[in-house]
C-alpha cells in the first residue's frame, strides 16, 4: 500500500484541482482520494509537496507497428517489431497506458492484444483495435504511404470496388473479434500531390457503416477534408480521423457543418500533431492555421473530442506526442483542464472502459502520472513525469527511488 500526501490533484472528473490532496494506492487500484482523508497506517507515505498527480494518458489514434525512427516497415507485425517494443517502451515511458489502434497488421495486433487482455505480456498499454481497415482499390493508405505492399494488402486492410460484398466483409472484421470498424474515405496522395487517389464510394461507406452497426461496432472514418467528414456523417459514423489533413484542399469549416457535426453526436478525433509535423513540407501547402480555427469553432459549438496522435507514423513518436498533441490543442483556445479530460476520462468513455480508468478515484485502475510541475500553469508541465503508474506498477521512477 502506498499513500502520497499533500499533492495538487486533477483526478480527470472535476473542472477544478483539488489542493492539498491524498491518494492511496493499494492492490492496483486506488483505495481512498480526496483532501481530507485518513491515510491508512498500514501505508508507506511519499510527501508529494510541490507535485501534482493526474490520471494516465491515452492515446486514441495510433499504429502499434509502425515507426518514426525508419528501422522496420511502416506497418511491421510482432516479429520484426520486437512485439511493438518501440510503441510499448515510448507509451509507457510517457504515461500513456491504453492505446486505440487504428491500422496494423490484423492477426498480429489482435493477437497481441489477447495477450496483453490475458496478462501474459504486461510491458504494455492497454490495446484497442480495428483489425483490417477499408479502404478503396488503389486507395490511400495501400497505394500511397504503404506503396502497395504485398503484406500489407494481405493482413492488413480490406479492398473495397463496386463487386464487394461489403457486408460478409465487415462481418468477417466482427469474426476476427476487432473492437471497431476503421474505414478510410480519403482521396489525397501523399506521396504525389498532384494528383489525386481513389475512394469508396458514399453509398459503400454508409453500407460499412450500417453493416457494422448491426454487428454492434463503431465506425472510425478517416477523411481529407470537412467535405467528406460531412459525407461520413450523413453515413453514422461514430469517429471522424483527422478533419483537415496534411496538404488538404478542402479546408471550410463553415457554420452549417458544425451544427451538422453537433447534432450527430460523432467524435471528432483531429490528430493535430501529426499534421503539424508534415505541415512544412516542401510541395504542400499550410493548412495549420486553417485547423487550429476550426477545430476551436467545433469545440464552441460543444462537438465531442477524441484525443489521439496517429503516433508511430515518422515523425510522430508514441508517447510524447500524445503529449504534443495536448498542448497543440490548448493553441487552439482550449483551457489546459478541458484538454486534460479529454485525454484522459473522455477517452476512457471513447474506449468503453470509463467504469475502470481515466480518472482518479476510489475502485479504478491506479493509472496516474506524478507531475514536478502544474499543467494547469503551462501544459508543457505535462511532460514533467516524476512517476508514472499503471495498475499500482510503477512504470517510470524519478521520485520513490531519490
Amino acid at each position: 500500500m502506498l499513500a502520497i500526501k499533500n499533492v495538487t490533484l486533477i483526478n480527470g472528473i472535476d473542472d477544478a484541482p483539488i489542493e492539498n490532496a491524498s491518494v492511496v494506492i493499494d492492490g492496483g487500484k486506488f483505495a481512498e482520494v480526496g483532501a481530507e482523508i485518513e491515510i491508512p497506517a498500514a501505508a508507506a507515505v511519499v510527501d508529494g509537496t510541490g507535485k501534482t498527480i493526474m490520471p494516465a494518458l491515452s492515446d486514441a489514434h495510433t499504429h502499434m507497428g509502425g515507426t518514426c525512427t525508419f528501422d522496420h516497415p511502416g506497418a511491421g507485425g510482432r516479429t520484426e517489431t520486437y512485439d511493438y517494443t518501440e510503441a510499448r517502451e515510448g507509451f509507457l515511458s510517457w504515461g500513456v497506458t491504453t492505446v486505440r489502434t487504428c491500422g496494423d497488421l490484423s492477426n498480429d495486433i489482435l493477437s497481441f492484444r489477447d495477450d496483453v487482455r490475458a496478462g501474459k505480456i504486461i510491458n504494455s498499454p492497454r490495446i484497442i483495435s480495428c483489425g483490417p481497415f477499408i479502404q478503396s482499390e488503389n486507395g490511400h493508405p495501400w497505394a500511397t504511404v504503404y506503396m502497395k505492399d504485398a503484406r500489407i494488402a494481405k493482413e492488413g486492410c480490406i479492398f473495397i470496388n463496386e463487386q464487394a460484398n461489403i457486408e460478409e466483409e465487415v462481418s468477417n472484421i466482427y469474426k476476427r473479434g476487432a473492437d471497431f470498424v476503421k474505414v478510410f474515405y480519403a482521396h489525397l496522395n501523399k506521396m504525389d500531390t498532384e494528383n489525386f487517389v481513389p475512394r469508396i464510394s458514399k453509398t459503400q461507406l454508409e453500407r460499412v457503416v450500417a453493416t457494422g452497426h448491426a454487428l454492434g461496432l463503431k465506425v472510425a472514418v478517416h477523411v481529407d477534408g470537412p467535405r467528406e467528414a460531412e459525407d461520413a456523417i450523413d453515413c453514422g459514423a461514430d469517429f471522424i480521423e483527422h478533419l483537415i489533413g496534411a496538404n488538404s484542399d478542402d479546408m471550410t469549416v463553415d457554420d452549417a457543418f458544425v451544427e451538422k457535426f453537433k447534432a450527430s453526436g460523432a467524435v471528432l478525433d483531429p490528430t493535430m500533431i501529426s499534421i503539424l509535423r508534415f505541415d512544412a513540407t516542401p510541395g504542400y501547402h499550410s493548412v495549420w492555421e486553417a485547423l487550429k480555427a476550426g477545430i476551436k469553432k467545433l469545440y464552441d459549438a460543444g462537438v465531442p473530442f477524441a484525443v489521439g496522435c496517429d503516433s508511430l507514423i515518422p515523425f510522430v513518436p508514441a508517447g510524447e506526442s500524445l503529449h504534443d498533441e495536448l498542448a497543440c490543442l490548448v493553441e487552439t483556445g482550449i483551457d489546459p483542464m478541458s484538454v486534460i479530460k479529454m485525454a484522459t476520462m473522455g477517452n476512457a468513455k471513447l474506449f468503453g472502459m470509463d467504469k475502470t480508468i481515466g480518472s482518479i478515484e476510489p475502485g479504478k485502475a491506479a493509472d496516474m502520472i506524478v507531475l514536478g510541475s502544474n499543467p494547469l500553469d503551462n501544459i508543457s508541465n505535462t511532460k514533467d513525469i516524476k512517476l508514472v503508474m499503471m495498475d499500482g506498477r510503477v512504470i517510470v521512477d524519478r521520485m520513490l527511488a531519490v
